[in-house]
């Protein structure tokens, strides 16, 4: 995905955003089953996701920004599926490592799945994404201290959960 496509794309050339969502649309299919479990509901939502990027991109001003862009509104449309389903539980200011619960995991994805959805996708787009902590920053909005400190909880709640096995 060249920086010439990238502009393309966002001054209305269809096959130029076609082609790059293209490019982008296999870390975008692992970032939505990661956060959501379910690949239908992963595929929903890189349906909206679309059409969000379709409608909205004569709005982004930095093309090299783009896949980070798309990358939060996947992560926006997760998150809001989840909240219907009511499974999303926001992290309270001062969320401190929670005592091990006792679950029986099979797999790392299913430990990662016991996560608040905050470090979940911290972990996602660490691990599939390789984005560096500021850039995780920049798709959740957030300081890369909180970034850094969600990602610590989060390996350290992985180990608790690893050690009841």
């Amino acid at each position: 995905m060249t920086d010439d496509r990238i502009k393309q794309a966002i001054n209305g050339d269809d096959d130029a955003l076609i082609e790059c969502m293209q490019q982008i649309s296999k870390q975008m299919t692992w970032t939505a089953i990661s956060l959501l479990g379910d690949e239908e509901l992963a595929k929903d939502c890189i349906m909206e996701t679309t059409i969000k990027v379709y409608k909205k991109r004569k709005t982004i001003r930095q093309p090299e920004f783009f896949k980070t862009w798309v990358i939060r509104i996947l992560i926006n449309e997760c998150k809001n599926e989840l909240k219907r389903q009511r499974k999303y539980v926001p992290l309270p200011e001062n969320f401190d490592v929670a005592a091990p619960m006792e679950a029986s995991v099979d797999f790392v994805h299913d430990l990662i799945d016991t996560l608040p959805f905050e470090l979940k996708q911290i972990l996602v787009l660490r691990f599939f994404h390789d984005l560096t902590f500021r850039e995780i920053g920049e798709v959740i909005q957030s300081p890369e201290s909180t970034v850094k400190s969600r990602y610590k909880s989060a390996l350290q709640r992985l180990r608790v959960e690893m050690e009841i096995e």
